[in-house]
């Protein structure tokens, strides 16, 4: 090798010292020479992380980026490459297994041999992999994450929280490619009732190394807007185990666990839970299901308030019935009392009338004796001495018989006349309480609903209540019409300036 002199610049000064030098590639040669010295023909089980994995579409080499890290940080790093004549069977073996395909963010356990070349370096070139291995890694961390948020307390605190009695404004979090997030909108979009609900989409990675970051990423988004929300769904189609790994991660899940809103999973036709749905408040096994469980709340609530229109219709027939029949028995009451009154009225008048001649006779026959009494005494006069005196006496006393019996003949007339007076005003109060009575049937018959029904008119009510207004109605707002016969439920469509449909 050649020799060169190279000048080392310390604080002291400038000494010059002469070293034998190597070139790159004689240092990568050696390099190579000892690794294949110790490794050539040799296979390791090497367990790591696939940090990065990428398919060449020509070649059909998959390159690997594999790592190795602790609770903070990457402690190694490599390449690693499964050349095409090798990928198809590891990677067809590997779905058997887990049941899906390979991505990032996987612990696994592969077969391979140490390559090095001066020009690209050291590599790993995988010649197998063990996939019970991936799937007994994502058992310790699911169970780790269990064990962890049941310790915190975080395990059931989302179950506890109360759902909104019709969730109808939706925070979706999925891709809008996703099957499942179209099944899940297709499902509340084709309900025989079509209820109007407000979804809002998340878009989210829903499975690989990205995917926990993402879906974190969409949950806070959704938080900064809770008071919006009545509720969250977590929309994805069905895939393997493996696939759903990111849904056992500790940090995903205790964010849900902790999740102010009460969150709703529909990710897949897994056979085993994952830390996610059992945390969730209500976990179903596919986005129809959980769409179907949205709309089970507003059919209970359709039902009942269907339940309640008809009992409230019933019983305003009966209130009308009863209160029609005891205004009739009132009056007739009222009738038979007037009548009452007017038949006491009618015998005391008899009476008095009946009476009056007999106490006329008797005034006048006591008048009479008065006046032969008072003649009696006149023919007497002669034989008293008093006699002008005796005659004004008598004067005296006829005036007076004479004023008695005008008083009683006026008192008796007063009488009468009062008599017939009353009875006329008591017959006037029955005829005007007989019209007041009629009036009144009158006008219970035309205000009964039944009646006003009849003649072709309809009534319309908007949650219970009755429409009266046009301004308030929405598209898609349910209104229930009343006839006469029978009830039906249309749909409001409203339409825009240009005559088109308005977005339901």
């Amino acid at each position: 090798m050649a020799e060169k002199i190279i000048f080392d610049r310390l604080d002291m000064g400038s000494i010059a010292i002469i070293q034998k030098t190597y070139s790159l590639n004689e240092i990568m040669q050696s390099v190579q020479s000892v690794l294949l010295k110790n490794y050539s023909n040799r296979f390791f089980w090497v367990r790591c992380e696939l940090s990065r994995i990428s398919l060449h579409a020509q070649s059909g080499h998959c390159y690997l980026e594999l790592i190795d890290k602790n609770e903070t940080a990457i402690v190694a790093q490599q390449r690693g490459i499964i050349w095409a004549d090798k990928y198809n069977s590891i990677s067809e073996k590997f779905k058997a297994v887990t049941n899906t395909p390979l991505s990032g963010g996987m612990k696994v356990l592969l077969q391979c041999s140490v390559s090095f070349h001066p020009v690209h370096g050291l590599s790993l070139t995988v010649s197998d992999i063990e996939p019970s291995f991936t799937l007994g890694e994502m058992a310790r961390m699911k169970n780790e994450a269990i064990t962890r948020l049941k310790s915190e307390g975080l395990f059931n605190i989302n179950r506890l929280l109360k759902l909104s009695l019709l969730p109808k404004r939706i925070a979706i979090v999925s891709v809008a490619t996703s099957r499942g997030y179209q099944d899940f909108i297709s499902t509340l979009a084709n309900h025989q009732h079509r209820f109007s609900l407000d979804c809002r989409l998340f878009e989210a990675i829903l499975q690989g190394d990205n995917a926990v970051p993402t879906l974190i990423r969409a949950l806070n988004k959704i938080f900064l807007e809770k008071e919006k929300f009545d509720a969250i769904a977590i929309i994805r189609g069905g895939a393997g185990d493996a696939g759903l790994a990111c849904y056992d991660d500790y940090t995903l899940s205790a964010l849900i666990a902790r999740s102010p809103l009460p969150v709703i999973t529909g990710i897949g036709h897994a056979t085993n839970e994952t830390v996610v749905e059992m945390i969730a408040f209500k976990n179903c096994i596919t986005p129809t299901a959980a769409a179907t469980f949205i709309l089970e709340k507003f059919d209970t609530q359709f039902l009942f308030l269907s339940e309640q229109s008809v009992y409230i219709k019933d019983l305003s027939k009966t209130f009308f019935n009863k209160e029609k029949q005891y205004l009739s028995t009132q009056s007739e009451r009222f009738c038979l009392l007037v009548r009452n009154q007017i038949n006491i009225r009618e015998f005391q008048i008899k009476g008095l009338l009946a009476g009056l001649p007999a106490h006329v006779r008797a005034f006048f026959s006591f008048s009479s004796q008065n006046i032969r009494q008072s003649v009696h005494a006149i023919l007497n006069v002669k034989k008293h001495s008093k006699q002008s005196e005796l005659l004004l006496e008598l004067n005296r006393k006829i005036i007076e018989i004479k004023q008695r019996t005008e008083n009683l003949i006026f008192v008796n007339s007063a009488l009468l006349k009062e008599l017939g007076l009353k009875t006329t005003m008591i017959s006037m109060q029955l005829r005007r309480n007989n019209e007041i009575i009629n009036h009144l049937n009158e006008k219970i018959i035309l205000l009964d609903p039944v009646n006003t029904l009849m003649r072709g008119y309809s009534i319309t009510r908007l949650n219970g209540k009755a429409l009266t207004n046009a301004s308030v109605l929405v598209s898609g707002m349910l209104l229930e019409t009343q006839l006469a016969n029978g009830n039906f439920i249309s749909t409001v469509e409203l339409k825009n300036d240009y005559g088109k449909e308005k977005d339901l």
